[in-house]
């Protein structure tokens, strides 16, 4: 997977499974991924090493993606939108789509 293809995913994930991680997690995650410090500059804020940054983001990389490979909410998350976007344009479809749509929302 490319960088960019896989900080996508990342962040994609994070979506999903943030609540699972601990505070301390989220705030690298969010800093370096959303914010888009360096690890040098997240680790004078949080006054450890640039090193334990980057192992605390491999870290976290690596719990997300064990979430996704036990959970696989990401992907059928994924699934459900292509299905919805073949048959969208299907009559018939539409309705029923807009409506699971919203119950995904609620």
């Amino acid at each position: 997977m490319k960088d960019l293809e896989r900080t996508n995913y990342l962040i994609d994930l994070y979506e999903i499974y943030s609540s699972l991680l601990t505070p301390k997690q989220s705030t690298y995650f969010k800093l370096y991924f959303f914010e888009d410090y360096s690890l040098s500059e997240i680790a004078e804020m949080q006054v450890v090493s640039r090193n334990a940054v980057y192992d605390s983001l491999l870290k976290i990389s690596k719990t997300l993606t064990k979430f996704e490979n036990s959970l696989k909410i990401c992907y059928k998350q994924t699934q459900r939108e292509n299905l919805y976007q073949k048959y969208y344009d299907t009559k018939e479809c539409r309705e029923l789509i807009d409506k699971l749509k919203k119950i995904e929302e609620d």
